[in-house]
């Protein structure tokens, strides 16, 4: 089961409905980059097919597990294509 803060359950899924949470729990078993924030959150980044292959940024609690925040990165998917992030 996914684990999510508050804050995603009252905003974030509503801000991003197009976010399915089976592409969150994708990303999260199926990385292609990770990293840790200066709050000491984790940035989680995956490639979702059945989203046009979309890149999904997942954004952790510190445990790596519990979601705060989901939303499609065309910033990184345009790194990617250039080759400047893994695929």
């Amino acid at each position: 089961m996914l684990k999510t803060t508050a804050c995603f359950d009252d905003f974030a899924s509503q801000k991003h409905p197009e976010v399915h949470r089976k592409w969150i729990q994708a990303v999260l078993s199926n990385l292609v980059k990770i990293a840790r924030q200066p709050n000491g959150c984790v940035s989680h980044w995956g490639n979702i097919p059945d989203a046009q292959s979309r890149v999904l940024r997942v954004i952790t609690l510190e445990d790596g597990e519990t979601v705060h925040n989901a939303f499609s990165d065309r910033n990184f998917y345009k790194r990617q294509q250039r080759g400047e992030e893994p695929k």
